[in-house]
C-alpha cells in the first residue's frame, strides 16, 4: 500500500503540488515477521535435533520449553493472516494464502503430534516432520506473497 503525505507550511497548496509517497511498512513487516518465525521454527526443528545427536551431553541444556511450539504457532497465525490479506489486496492471487493456510495447518498438526493429541506410533518424528514441512511451506508462502506484492505495486483492490 502506498501512503502519500502532503507537507505544507500552513498556506493552501496549489492543485499540482509535489506529494511525497512512501510505502506502508506494516505489510512488509508482517511478511518479514512471518519469514523470520518460519525460519526460526525450521532451525528449531532441524538444527536442534542435529545438535542433540552430535552432543548428547548438551541435550538437556539446549532443549526448549514445552510452550515454544504453541507460542510460535500463535505468533505465526496473525502474521500470516495480515500479510496474506494485504498481499491479496495488491495482487489478487490466492496461492500464497492457500500455501500459508497449509503451512499453518502443518504447524498445528506438528503441535498436536508433539502434545500427544494425535494417536501416532512415533509422535516425535511426526512432530519434527510436520513442523519442518509447515515452516518451509509457510516461509515459501510469505516469500511468494512478498514477490507478487512488489511486482504489483500500486494496484489495490
Amino acid at each position: 500500500m502506498i501512503q502519500c503525505i502532503t507537507i505544507s507550511h500552513g498556506k493552501p497548496l496549489p492543485r499540482k503540488s509535489p506529494i511525497m509517497c512512501i510505502p506502508a511498512a506494516r505489510p512488509r513487516f508482517a511478511d518479514l515477521l512471518g519469514i523470520t518465525l518460519s525460519l526460526t521454527c525450521l532451525v528449531h526443528c532441524l538444527a536442534l535435533p542435529l545438535l542433540i545427536l552430535l552432543a548428547p551431553a548438551l541435550g538437556t541444556w539446549i532443549a526448549m520449553p514445552e510452550w515454544v511450539h504453541a507460542a510460535i504457532l500463535m505468533l505465526a497465525l496473525p502474521a500470516a493472516t495480515f500479510a496474506m490479506r494485504d498481499g491479496w489486496r495488491r495482487h489478487g492471487r490466492v496461492a500464497p494464502a492457500a500455501l500459508a493456510a497449509a503451512g499453518v495447518g502443518l504447524l498445528a498438526a506438528g503441535l498436536a503430534a508433539h502434545e500427544g493429541w494425535l494417536p501416532l506410533a512415533d509422535p516425535e518424528t511426526a512432530d519434527r516432520l510436520l513442523t519442518s514441512f509447515g515452516a518451509v511451506t509457510l516461509a515459501s508462502a510469505h516469500l511468494l506473497n512478498w514477490r507478487w506484492r512488489h511486482a504489483f505495486r500500486g494496484h489495490l483492490r
